[in-house]
């Protein structure tokens, strides 16, 4: 992690990110999500040039130097933006926050299609937009639900895992133990939600995604297929038109089969990560990804 991506996620920083944003009018903390953003990318630190080669990656050769430039300066916009508005409605009741978000009805329609499934359904998503403002809407309309985040994460990072938990909402860090729990919950009829498109571990077996290897994960792959759960990718879009978040929820998926592990996991795998390529090569400016996703990637 970056030194500036350690300071802005401490507990101290994320503490007094929650008191501003609850302080300071909603258009001056928008306006001051561009000016930060500004300020980022002519300072350029570590996680710029890290947010520049991974879109880069995503928007490919034919994307001009001006498009770019554009999308990571975008990034750094939704981030920010992004966390002012979740720590604004906080301080809101479940329904208000949940409300804050638009759910299309096809979304509606999808969620209750994961109801009461033999196997349960695994729940993947792309760091997009306001992912934690968007899975507060998704889950009213879903049964019960375990996420699963970042092993041993920061103290910055716990404060926010508590802002996550919900009446029909765990959080579990990655371990032994929260699988165990995902496994019984999945064979209940629950759902796991978890994060597909960034890097966790060096174990991780590199698969292809956006068209090189990458070591983004594949465990929740082999916990559907293991319990005979159904997959599905969630995520949240902005509109800068309506100047509202939409959550989004895709149809479930069946797993392949073809008697072998290994190529199941990887046919399942790509199934999941074509999606993701889609959604996030349609919004590549709020795709919040801040850490290598190709090994090779980061410069400067």
């Amino acid at each position: 992690m970056t030194s500036l991506q350690s300071a802005v996620s401490g507990p101290r920083a994320v503490k007094l990110s929650m008191f501003l944003s609850r302080a300071i009018p909603e258009g001056l903390g928008h306006r001051a999500a561009g000016w930060a953003a500004s300020a980022i990318c002519r300072a350029k630190p570590a996680v710029y040039h890290t947010v520049h080669s991974n879109l880069r990656q995503v928007m490919g050769p034919a994307a001009g130097d001006q498009a770019l430039e554009r999308a990571v300066r975008q990034v750094f916009v939704t981030a920010i933006r992004s966390y002012f508005d979740l720590f604004r409605a906080m301080s809101k009741s479940g329904q208000e926050l949940s409300a804050l978000v638009d759910v299309p009805e096809t979304t509606k329609a999808n969620a209750r299609a994961l109801w009461n499934r033999e196997g349960g359904a695994v729940l993947v998503f792309p760091h997009l937009s306001n992912f934690d403002l968007g899975g507060h809407a998704l889950v009213r309309y879903l049964p019960e639900v375990q996420l699963l985040t970042l092993p041993d994460p920061p103290a910055g990072f716990k404060i926010l895992n508590e802002s996550r938990q919900l009446p029909n909402v765990s959080v579990t860090p990655l371990s032994s133990s929260a699988l165990r729990q995902a496994i019984k919950l999945l064979r209940q009829g629950g759902l796991v939600s978890v994060a597909g498109d960034r890097p966790v571990s060096d174990m991780d077996k590199p698969v292809l995604f956006f068209g090189r290897p990458a070591r983004v994960p594949t465990g929740h792959v082999r916990l559907a297929l293991k319990t005979g759960a159904v997959m599905a990718v969630g995520y949240c879009v902005y509109s800068a038109e309506t100047g509202r978040y939409t959550a989004h929820l895709e149809p479930p998926m069946e797993l392949i089969r073809t008697g072998n592990l290994a190529e199941e996991v990887a046919l399942n795998a790509r199934q999941i990560l074509g999606v993701l390529e889609q959604t996030i090569r349609r919004w590549p400016g709020q795709w919040q990804m801040f850490v290598p996703v190709w090994a090779e990637g980061v410069q400067g």
